[in-house]
C-alpha cells in the first residue's frame, strides 16, 4: 500500500507542469504568453519548472500563475491550492525599549536616594538621643548649679543698679538748672548786644548802591560791583527797565549807550561823552 501511495503522489504533476500541459495543449509559445505577462521567457521557463524562489515571493508568483491561467483561459483556483502556503513571518523578539530602561534607572536612583535619607535621618536621631541619654547625671547637677548661681548674682546686683539709676537722675536734674541758668544769662548779653549789629547793618545798606537803566533800543549790557561779582549780563530788549543793586563802583560795559538811560542811586549818569557806536566801558559813579 505504501508504494502504491509513494507511486501516486511521485506521477501527480506539479503546478509547473500542470501550466506547461495547459500551454502545450493550448499551442502557446514561450514568447506568445511571455508578452501579455510582461515577464521575460525566463521568468516563464522559471515558473513551469516550479522555481518559484527565484521569482520573488509567494505573492507574486500567485500572481503570476493567476494571470497566465486567465491568458489560457484555464480555472486558476485548483492549481493556487496546490501552492504551498507562505511562511509565517518569525516574531522579534521582545525587547527592553532604551527609553523604558532610562526611566527605570531613575527610578532606582529615586529609590537609592530616599533609602539613603531615611538612613541618615535614623542613625542621626539615635546618635543624638545616646549622646543626651550619656551625659552623666553629677554634670547635669553641676549645670543647673551654676545657673542658680548666676540668677543669685543678677537678683543681688539689681538694688546696686537701681541706686545707679537714681543718682543719674539727679545729677540730670543739676544739669538742667545749670542750662537755665546759663541760658538766661546768655539772653541777657544778647539783648545788650542788639544795638551794635543794627548799626552794622544799617552802614552796609548805606554802601550799597542801586542802577536802574532803561532800554530804549536793543542793547548788550555787563555789570561788575565793587566786589568783582557779575550783577547783570546780556542782551536787552528795548522797552526793558534792569534794576540792580551792589557794592560800588560799578565797573560797566554797554552795547549801544545812547539808547539807554541810566540813573544811580537816583541821580542820572549822562554817558553821552562817549563814541558812538562802539562798546561803552566806564565806572560808576563816573569820574569828575
Amino acid at each position: 500500500m505504501n508504494e502504491e501511495n509513494t507511486q501516486t503522489q511521485s506521477e501527480q504533476p506539479t503546478v509547473g507542469q500542470i501550466l506547461k500541459n495547459h500551454r502545450e495543449q493550448a499551442n502557446v509559445s514561450i514568447a506568445t504568453i511571455a508578452a501579455p505577462l510582461k515577464l521575460s521567457e525566463l521568468q516563464i521557463k522559471r515558473l513551469e519548472n516550479d522555481e518559484f524562489a527565484l521569482l520573488g515571493p509567494i505573492t507574486f508568483v500567485k500572481g503570476y500563475i493567476k494571470n497566465y491561467c486567465r491568458e489560457l483561459k484555464v480555472d486558476s483556483a485548483p492549481i493556487l491550492a496546490m501552492m504551498p502556503a507562505p511562511p509565517e513571518p518569525t516574531k522579534p523578539a521582545n525587547m527592553q525599549s532604551f527609553s523604558r530602561r532610562t526611566e527605570k534607572e531613575a527610578s532606582d536612583n529615586r529609590l537609592m536616594f530616599f533609602s539613603y535619607l531615611i538612613l541618615a535621618i535614623v542613625i542621626g536621631s539615635s546618635a543624638l538621643w545616646f549622646w543626651q541619654n550619656a551625659t552623666p547625671i553629677e554634670e547635669q547637677t553641676s549645670k543647673i548649679n551654676v545657673a542658680n548661681s548666676i540668677m543669685s548674682e543678677r537678683q543681688a546686683a539689681q538694688p546696686s543698679i537701681l541706686q545707679q539709676q537714681q543718682q543719674a537722675e539727679i545729677n540730670d536734674e543739676s544739669l538742667l538748672e545749670s542750662k537755665d541758668t546759663l541760658e538766661t544769662s546768655t539772653s541777657s548779653e544778647a539783648v545788650t548786644e542788639t544795638a551794635p549789629i543794627t548799626s552794622n547793618n544799617e552802614s552796609q545798606e548805606d554802601a550799597s548802591s542801586t542802577i536802574v537803566m532803561n532800554f530804549n533800543g536793543e542793547s548788550w549790557v555787563e555789570i561788575y560791583d565793587g566786589e568783582g561779582e557779575k550783577i547783570a549780563f546780556g542782551v536787552k530788549k528795548a522797552g526793558y527797565i534792569m534794576t540792580v543793586s551792589g557794592t560800588p563802583p560799578f565797573s560797566v560795559v554797554l552795547g549801544k549807550h545812547d539808547a539807554v538811560d541810566i540813573t544811580l542811586n537816583g541821580e542820572p549818569v549822562d554817558v553821552s561823552a562817549f563814541p558812538k557806536n562802539r562798546l561803552a566801558k566806564f565806572t560808576l559813579p563816573l569820574a569828575e
